[in-house]
């Protein structure tokens, strides 16, 4: 991998780049030690990953888009890891950002279908990911609607970015590798150094150093499901985790593993369990065992799958939870809402009788 030292030489193709907003409030930035990079080299790399992922990777190879959020499936559809992939220094090299319990399992899977293409694939145990985030930064809900009057059935971004996402300026200052977080305007941008660099030896002095643990509870608060914690392997299926919503999917696109659930899903138009933001009303600790949402009924309704500081996610059965009175776990209330950056529905056809 190279040093920081070419990625300087490489600022004509990627800067520092932050969306400039009305209103000024603090850029946080921070260390995320729960994700690795995983580099993808050769001349055959972007075909090769085609065939793999979720998204659409011509459209960043085009320069149509900095970075793209993705998922990795299994041959029976399900989500194996998920990654933010963009450009590396080299010409045909692609850095995927994945979560680092899964990072041997993602190359291991990448190599499974290398075959003899001449590609590299390498986690870079050298370089770290950091988030940079201002939480006042609004996310909005994409101009399209949903393909049905359901709350939470299937939306297609009709391969649009995810709205302000990239809504950026340069910023003066040193250059290394950024892009934003393909994902939601208001997660940011991501950063690539080297382990023994820091970011606040290139960014902006009144920006606020924050802890890891600030933006798991901004991306709860969002509702946004990331890595093996909160997707397990090999279990859930990519619409169920807002894939669609996140603008991580193409429909457009052309074969690749696992495809044949999430294009069916997609087109029944209904998807009767999403991930959602959950508020917590008291102590409750995840353990071991797979925590259960019940309603006033005692029937379940979904399963938790992050507790951080009174709130969390949970896997949700979306009729049943949003017509439930109360919800509970272990007796514990909870609260789910529906994220405002979620696509409004489709309105409900009326038909109108001529007299």
């Amino acid at each position: 991998m190279l040093g920081i030292g070419r990625v300087r030489a490489y600022c004509k193709h990627s800067q520092l780049q932050v969306p400039i907003r009305r209103f000024v409030s603090q850029w946080n930035f921070t260390k995320l030690p729960d994700r690795s990079v995983l580099q993808v080299t050769g001349v055959e790399a972007s075909t090769f990953l085609q065939g793999l992922m979720t998204n659409d990777i011509n459209t960043l190879v085009e320069d149509e888009r900095k970075s793209l959020y993705c998922m990795f499936l299994n041959t029976g559809g399900r989500i194996l890891f998920d990654a933010i992939i963009s450009k590396g220094v080299e010409p045909d090299q692609f850095l995927l950002d994945v979560d680092s319990k899964v990072s041997n399992l993602a190359k291991k899977h990448l190599s499974l279908y290398k075959v003899r293409r001449k590609i590299l694939i390498k986690v870079e145990e050298s370089w770290s990911v950091h988030a940079v985030f201002k939480e006042d930064i609004k996310s909005v809900a994409p101009d399209l609607t949903t393909q049905s009057p359901v709350i939470g059935s299937t939306f297609c971004d009709g391969g649009t970015p995810a709205p302000g996402v990239e809504d950026t300026d340069p910023l003066p200052s040193k250059h290394y590798l950024t892009h934003p977080d393909p994902r939601l305007a208001t997660l940011g941008h991501r950063l690539l150094l080297e382990t023994s660099e820091s970011p606040s030896q290139y960014l902006p002095d009144d920006w606020q150093l924050a802890a890891p643990e600030d933006f798991t509870l901004h991306k709860c608060k969002l509702g946004v499901a990331e890595g093996s914690d909160d997707i397990p392997v090999g279990k859930g299926t990519p619409l169920e985790y807002n894939l669609d919503y996140l603008h991580g999917v193409s429909f457009h696109k052309g074969c690749y593993i696992g495809q044949e659930l999430t294009a069916r899903t997609h087109h029944t138009g209904v998807i009767r369990k999403r991930i959602l933001p959950l508020k917590i009303g008291g102590d409750l600790a995840a353990g071991e065992e797979e925590l259960t949402v019940k309603n006033e009924a005692g029937k379940s309704v979904g399963k938790v799958r992050r507790i951080h500081a009174g709130l969390g996610l949970g896997l949700m059965r979306l009729k049943e939870s949003f017509a439930a009175q109360n919800l509970t776990v272990n007796e514990t209330p909870i609260t789910v809402s529906k994220p405002d950056w979620w696509p409004n529905e489709k309105e409900k056809e009326t038909n109108v009788k001529n007299n």
